[in-house]
């Protein structure tokens, strides 16, 4: 699962729209988006349904509903349908509308491409997120058609990778509920499912298991007002319910203790903790030996042995090599908010770790050195 993104603003008024979507990580640490304002007229009536994505160019990477986070600082309830696909494929609208927001994406935040629609007399919304720039095809008010390209595939904001983040939302602006994508579009003739190359995306288990990425606060509630419970030290084992988070705080369990942990501070992934270096133990003095008598006439010289060959020494086994499991950005720093370098695609042999923080791993790719997340390599 590769979409890491936090849930639809809640508060637009019906005259004017003022998308306020601010990306996949916490409020907190990304800025306000430059959004565009548009009185809304009434959404063309939609007849015709179509895929985002062109039929066999994508896979079914994460579904719609509760799921253990990908990442740290991710949702743990994904309100749309995952579809990984190369960087700058096409963008299609799924069905007749308007375009009623545009935003352009950053490393901190997800841009994306907001239509509304009028299916059956009841006002829908599709957005489109992680792509980059959000205006190379359309603009705010301007008509869509089914099938007709609104953007291209990107990776901005908190993602592992290239793919389209599709979300459905039934009513109108301020009370809208959101939609699993598969089968709203099923009964419309369109099956995202089987017209997807291949799916990987799996249901969650009944619990999912975190560990903290650094000395973390264990608190009594989901604020940094709350008590603190006790620090919990780097690679500490939390257990949650998928789908449960309030503020961007997880409510867990630690050795059945229940509490609240942010987000970001949790992987699904054990970091390396560092052992301490282990306690010289002091070397009693040695007792002199006792006088030894004199020595005896020295016996007769025996010739020397034949020289032994040593046996070479043992070569060090070669260091574990590993390769790309999905397409996954190559970042300058060990963090989501680093500068990205490139998008290493999947399958790509990557070379052996040469470092590793938490739950990144330094590497080498093509003469290039920078950060990749542990999540998505391999063994090869």
């Amino acid at each position: 699962m590769r979409s890491i993104r936090a849930a639809l603003p809640a508060a637009l008024t019906t005259a004017f729209l003022i998308a306020s979507f601010v990306g996949a990580v916490p409020a907190a640490s990304a800025a306000a988006p430059p959004t565009a304002v548009v009185a809304e007229p009434t959404p063309p009536v939609a007849t015709r349904f179509a895929t985002p994505l062109a039929t066999k160019t994508y896979t079914v990477s994460s579904f719609y509903g509760a799921r253990c986070m990908p990442l740290p600082g991710a949702s743990t309830f994904h309100e749309g349908l995952d579809m990984a696909a190369p960087t700058g494929a096409p963008i299609a609208a799924v069905a007749a509308g308007i375009v009623v927001a545009t935003v352009d994406g950053t490393s901190a935040r997800a841009g994306y491409v907001k239509l509304r629609h009028s299916i059956d007399g009841v006002t829908y919304t599709s957005i489109y997120y992680h792509i980059w720039k959000s205006t190379t095809r359309v603009k705010v008010g301007q008509l869509v058609a089914a099938g007709q390209r609104i953007s291209e595939v990107g990776s901005s904001g908190v993602s592992s990778g290239s793919h389209l983040h599709l979300e459905i939302w039934k009513g109108t602006p301020g009370s809208a509920t959101s939609l699993d994508p598969a089968p709203f579009f099923t009964s419309r003739g369109v099956d995202l499912l089987s017209g997807a190359r291949s799916v990987t995306a799996t249901r969650p288990p009944a619990t999912c298991t975190y560990y903290t990425t650094t000395g973390v606060n264990f608190r009594t509630g989901p604020s940094t007002s709350a008590g603190i419970i006790r620090v919990l030290p780097i690679g500490t084992a939390t257990v949650q319910v998928p789908g449960r988070s309030t503020n961007g705080y997880l409510p867990v369990t630690v050795a059945g203790r229940p509490g609240w942990i942010s987000s970001a501070y949790v992987s699904p992934t054990r970091p390396a903790v560092p052992r301490p270096a282990p306690v010289a133990t002091p070397v009693p003095a040695a007792k002199p030996a006792p006088a030894k008598p004199a020595p005896a006439k020295p016996a007769p010289a025996k010739p020397a042995p034949a020289a032994v060959k040593p046996k070479p020494a043992a070569k060090p086994a070669a260091p574990a090599t590993y390769r790309t499991a999905a397409a996954l950005n190559f970042r300058r720093t060990p963090s989501m908010s680093g500068a990205k370098i490139l998008v290493i695609p999947k399958g790509s042999t990557v070379g052996s770790i040469r470092a590793s923080k938490g739950v990144w791993r330094q590497i080498t790719y093509k003469g290039k050195t920078g950060w990749v997340h542990s999540a998505y390599l391999a063994k090869r």
